[in-house]
């Protein structure tokens, strides 16, 4: 596929306001990025939650010139989708705190799960059976 077919694809697709998709370049090798506005909500910042919009941008998902229609759109879709799914893990909140987030250190994450205190299940969650 040529950048000219890429730039066709990726300049057809469309997402809510204050979404960009930008088809860009490393070294030649083309990469996918949102960027979000400070004109949308997705710009709220789920850290301070006064308000606060903070433009913000994606990971980069790299194209291969061999992809098609179809796989180039789809890149676009999963990346959407991701950075839905990262908003969502950001704002997301028990007792107020946002422990599903995906800025958390993963060595703070790592003491926590090696305390066995941290691990709660069922007594039947394994054999599923219902207690007597």
């Amino acid at each position: 596929m040529t950048p000219k077919e890429l730039s066709e694809i990726v300049s057809s697709i469309t997402y809510k306001p204050g979404w960009i998709v930008h088809l860009k370049a490393d070294f030649g090798r083309p990469y996918l990025q949102l960027e979000v506005t400070t004109e949308t909500d997705a710009s709220l910042d789920s850290y301070l939650r006064d308000g606060t919009r903070t433009p913000w941008k994606s990971g980069k998902r790299y194209l291969s010139p061999h992809m098609c229609r179809q796989e180039v759109v789809g890149a676009v879709f999963d990346l959407i989708k991701a950075a839905e799914l990262h908003e969502t893990h950001e704002w997301f909140r028990y007792r107020g705190a946002s422990i599903y987030n995906p800025h958390l250190d993963p060595d703070a994450l790592v003491e926590v799960a090696r305390k066995r205190s941290s691990f709660i299940t069922r007594e039947n969650a394994m054999s599923m059976e219902d207690p007597a």
